[in-house]
C-alpha cells in the first residue's frame, strides 16, 4: 500500500514536472514574437504606393477636384430639390399609419385618466398595496 501511495506521488510528480515544463517552453518561446512585435523599422506595405492617398498630411493639396463656390451651391440646390419630391406611395403610408396611432392614443387619453387614478387610489407601486389585484401586474 505505501509503495503505490509513493508509486501515485511520483506519476503526480512527474506530470507537474511535465507540465511545469511545458509551460516553460511555451513562455520563452513567446520571447521571440516579442521581438517582432516591438520591430519599429519602416513597414514595407505602408511603403507601397497606393490608390487611396493619405489625407491626413497637412500641407498637402487634396485628392479630387474641389469643387467651385458656384458648383457647390449648384449640387446643394439639386439634393434639397430631391428631398422635397413627394412620394404618393410615402405620403399615403404615412397618413393611415399617423391615423392609426391617432385612434390608439385617443383611446389611452380616454382611459388613462381614470385608471391612473384607481392605480393611485389603491396605492399601486408604493408598500401600502390596498388591493394588489387592482394593480398592473
Amino acid at each position: 500500500m505505501v509503495a503505490s501511495m509513493v508509486g501515485d506521488e511520483m506519476r503526480q510528480r512527474r506530470r507537474m514536472v511535465f507540465w511545469l515544463s511545458i509551460g516553460l517552453v511555451a513562455a520563452l518561446s513567446g520571447c521571440t514574437t516579442v521581438k517582432k512585435t516591438l520591430d519599429f523599422s519602416a513597414d514595407p506595405e505602408m511603403q507601397r504606393p497606393g490608390t487611396y492617398p493619405n489625407i491626413n498630411t497637412g500641407g498637402a493639396p487634396q485628392p479630387g477636384k474641389p469643387l467651385t463656390p458656384a458648383e457647390q451651391d449648384q449640387t446643394k440646390a439639386a439634393i434639397a430639390a430631391q428631398g422635397k419630391i413627394a412620394s404618393p406611395e410615402a405620403g399615403a403610408d404615412a397618413k393611415k399609419q399617423g391615423a392609426e396611432r391617432a385612434t390608439e392614443l385617443d383611446a389611452l387619453a380616454k382611459n388613462h385618466a381614470a385608471q391612473t387614478l384607481e392605480e393611485i387610489q389603491n396605492g399601486c407601486g408604493t408598500d401600502k398595496v390596498i388591493d394588489a389585484t387592482k394593480c398592473p401586474q
